[in-house]
């Protein structure tokens, strides 16, 4: 699956803002532009909600703005090249060069989560810096990741096919996986507590196809285990098993680059 499944060329654009707000309202603008929603203020004004909440600069120079809504009927997402990289506050302190700005329906979050974690999984690859450090135009910023995501979806295609040996090793799985296993969780939590509605094993079994195949099979023995696979560290400790967490994997949690579990309890660990 390429990137023009989900992102036309002609919604890659170069912008010219110089700070966020108005790098994000230039975005939005573009969409207005293009044709695919009416009223830049209205979305502006979610998306810049959204980012009250929480800063969407995810590291290594992208950030990824969003709003869910039903105002709009269809996924709309929009990539800006920046002129100028912009200070977005990112967790890294790395500036922002590329941004990826997504309105989209409810219905629609699982396409949102399987375009987020593919965008997270290239520009973590350290095979992609040289490229994404440079300062490509659009039309060749679109036509690297489109093959780039092309080469991830066979990838984690691939990677479901794999023999159940691998299971207990996630080196090199990302961050990215864990908010889409946090999903996977609470709709199955929703599943059982409905008397297992049909609509809801659709999109369980929608959402496991865009997990790493390795961490996906390590969460469903997890969950068959424990009645809550995840465990949130306060005080650099564990709290689902209360078990100090050692300073080295302290550091590789904060650096959010892949997934990080518990050595004693065998939970996912969140950072908050």
């Amino acid at each position: 699956m390429k990137l023009d499944f989900i992102i036309p060329r002609e919604n890659v654009i170069r912008i010219t803002a110089t700070e966020k707000q108005a790098a994000l309202r230039e975005l939005v603008g573009g969409l207005e532009t293009l044709g695919l929603i009416e009223n830049t203020n209205r979305y502006y004004a979610q998306i810049m909600h959204r980012e009250s909440l929480e800063n969407t600069g995810i590291g290594n120079g992208v950030a990824i703005p969003h709003a869910r809504t039903d105002s709009v009927k269809n996924f709309q997402s929009i990539i800006g090249v920046c002129d100028t990289p912009i200070d977005y506050q990112s967790f890294d302190s790395r500036p922002v060069k590329y941004i990826i700005l997504s309105l989209f329906p409810t219905a629609m979050s699982t396409k949102y989560l399987y375009l987020i974690g593919m965008i997270a999984r290239i520009f973590n690859n350290k095979e992609n810096a040289a490229f994404l450090d440079s300062t490509p135009d659009p039309d060749m910023l679109f036509e690297y990741l489109n093959k780039e995501s092309d080469i991830y979806f066979t990838s984690i295609s691939a990677e479901m096919l794999k023999n159940d040996k691998d299971v207990h090793d996630l080196t090199g799985v990302p961050s990215s996986d864990l908010d889409i296993l946090i999903r996977l969780d609470r709709l199955y939590n929703l599943y059982d507590e409905m008397n297992k509605p049909e609509a809801l094993k659709v999109k369980i079994e929608e959402l496991k196809k865009l997990i790493e195949y390795r961490s996906l099979a390590y969460y469903e023995k997890m969950r068959s285990k424990k009645s809550n696979p995840f465990s949130i560290v306060e005080k650099n400790t564990c709290t689902g098993c209360n078990m100090g967490i050692p300073p080295i994997n302290i550091q590789e949690l904060q650096a959010r680059d892949k997934i990080q579990i518990c050595t004693y309890c065998g939970r996912f660990l969140i950072l908050i």
